[in-house]
């Protein structure tokens, strides 16, 4: 790696440990169009680096949240475990079909759910214990799967749908959805980027060095998150799917048409 591509890693894994910290998801929505776009990978090298720069950012993320005791670790189970089994489905199915119409589906999903979060249907603040009964752990264990797909189609953590989950159902503050969020994003990313590994798309080296060069962003991130009134992080956290959602619209329709030329 050349003294210009180690510079442009480095911006690219600041942003994206920033975004990691501070509104509690991988990175990967930062990570892959700035891959394709500053170091020319390919769709699926992205995707798999992204990934396991994910595992490194999101530990130091979820280390130093823990710090400020925002992190559950049973409703990270909750979300997280069913995760695994999405993210692995989610890697195959990037094998075999374009990922453009589930691109697309998923911009419509954040962008609903951004609107939910703008308005103010879920809670900033602390409400009093998580919700724990049975009809809540599986509606939020289907996020956690949902997560996972999307996670292993297109080389994000899952933080956009695990936040919206565990503030909806669980019932978890927006910093503490956040933390938790993070947690779970781990063995998500670390399964996922195994399985792309496997597949033979993840360059490992490179992955390291992007997510090591990450973790001061991060650190700042977290440090803002529990810094900032929850109710600015659910706006913040909104404006953040309305990007990832126009990004990922862009770049199926820029797919489509360039299969079409």
């Amino acid at each position: 790696m050349d003294r210009r591509q180690l510079l442009v890693t480095a911006v690219i894994g600041t942003l994206a440990g920033l975004f990691s910290g501070l509104f509690g998801v991988g990175g990967g929505v930062v990570m892959v169009p700035l891959l394709i776009l500053w170091l020319g990978f390919g769709e699926r090298q992205a995707t798999a680096t992204s990934l396991a720069a994910i595992v490194i950012i999101a530990t130091a993320a979820t280390i130093t949240h823990g710090g400020y005791g925002t992190v559950h670790l049973i409703e990270g189970l909750v979300v997280g475990l069913p995760a695994i089994a999405g993210v692995l489905a989610g890697a195959a199915f990037q094998q075999r079909i374009p990922a453009r119409q589930v691109s697309v589906l998923f911009a419509i999903l954040l962008v609903a759910v951004a609107i939910s979060m703008a308005i103010g249907t879920g809670d900033a603040e602390p409400t009093g214990s998580p919700s724990r009964d049975l009809q809540h752990i599986l509606v939020a264990g289907l996020f956690g799967v949902a997560a996972g797909f999307i996670s292993g189609l297109l080389g994000v953590g899952g933080g956009t749908l695990f936040v919206p989950g565990l503030v909806y159902v669980l019932g978890l503050a927006q910093v503490e959805a956040e933390a938790t969020s993070l947690l779970a994003i781990i063995p998500v990313s670390l399964v996922g980027a195994w399985r792309q590994h496997r597949y033979g798309n993840l360059d490992l080296r490179k992955a390291v060095t992007m997510g090591s060069l990450a973790i001061p962003g991060a650190l700042v991130g977290v440090v803002l998150a529990n810094a900032l009134p929850g109710r600015v992080l659910q706006i913040g956290f909104a404006a953040l799917l309305i990007f990832v959602a126009q990004n990922l619209a862009r770049r199926a329709l820029q797919t489509s048409k360039d299969a079409k030329d």
